[in-house]
């Protein structure tokens, strides 16, 4: 079905799981765990014209790499640390993809349902493979180049509600991509209802600043977040990669140039501070990784990952 959502198209592919009674399927009956990761350009096999040079046919990117780079991930995907109830992706082109993803085994690790943000002329959106059927999916159009998606599922009684996004980088004119990211910011706080439990997650590309996507001050352009898991306010959202006290085990999840960034985040609500237990654990696995660097595809070698680590976040009561 497609829900047309202002200027842009979203397609959301529900696809009933036949396989839900296999013996590999795991799900976690009283915790909810999520994962967010850029899949660094995830390209499917057809050149139409969007795709970046460097994984267009003249550039060696082929079928192969597609298909390679699909049993690479999938394979990853059903991993003990990958184990998730949805997994919120990032530069991801096509439905292509996804349903390349399900089509190699994962439907019989429980994931039923996926959803792309498709959007015309761009090379690469937002998308999630989940074993929990969501409520509601919708895109937004923040008035910038790219959308931002939120979905609502419920699970061991309680109702959230997830944003998910990828904000430019400042690749290009960095004061115009600023402005983008806190026109992003400024549409998805007024979606935000502080009794919710609410999550923001994605690649927000981007440090905290006062004058950006992500701000430790209550602005009408930024996300209001917080450090300090003992003074967090109605209005703001924790932020366990800024907490100095929090035992994260990475310096980051994207390097660039020898510098650690966090720039893929998960941000809870105060209404879930306040009535889950969570942990947050840096997806920096041996096999996603060289030298404790993320290990980026290659198409010569056919092997590689990502330039970035996934996130991940479990909740439990």
């Amino acid at each position: 079905m497609c829900i047309i959502y202002m200027k842009y198209i979203f397609i959301i592919l529900i696809t009933l799981c036949l396989f839900s009674c296999n013996n590999d399927l795991k799900v976690e009956k009283n915790s909810l765990s999520i994962i967010t990761y850029n899949l660094y350009n995830l390209f499917d096999d057809i050149d139409d014209g969007y795709e970046h040079s460097s994984f267009r046919p003249h550039s060696g990117y082929t079928a192969r790499d597609f298909q390679k780079r699909v049993e690479l991930y999938s394979n990853l995907f059903k991993s003990e640390e990958f184990e998730a109830d949805i997994i919120f992706l990032q530069e991801v082109e096509s439905e292509r993809v996804l349903e390349a993803l399900l089509n190699d085994s994962l439907r019989r690790r429980g994931y039923a349902y996926y959803g792309l943000a498709r959007v015309d002329n761009i090379p690469t959106t937002v998308g999630f493979i989940s074993k929990i059927k969501p409520n509601e999916v919708q895109i937004h159009d923040s008035g910038s180049s790219r959308p931002f998606m939120s979905l609502t599922l419920f699970k061991n009684g309680s109702l959230y509600r997830i944003f998910s996004l990828h904000a430019k980088s400042n690749l290009g004119d960095e004061e115009e991509n600023k402005k983008e990211r806190r026109l992003l910011a400024r549409h998805l706080k007024g979606l935000i209802n502080k009794d919710e439990n609410v999550i923001i997650l994605g690649d927000f590309n981007t440090v905290i600043s006062n004058d950006d996507l992500l701000s430790f001050s209550d602005s009408v352009d930024s996300i209001f977040v917080c450090n300090d898991i003992n003074n967090i306010n109605d209005n703001a959202f924790y932020d366990a990669t800024e907490d100095s006290y929090y035992p994260l085990n990475s310096e980051g999840t994207y390097n660039y140039n020898g510098r650690w960034y966090f720039y893929d985040k998960i941000l809870i609500s105060k209404s879930i501070i306040d009535t889950k237990k969570y942990s947050f654990r840096i997806l920096n696995l041996p096999s996603v990784s060289k030298d404790g660097f993320p290990l980026a595809y290659d198409n010569s070698s056919e092997s590689g990952f990502s330039d970035h680590f996934a996130l991940k976040l479990t909740l439990g009561d």
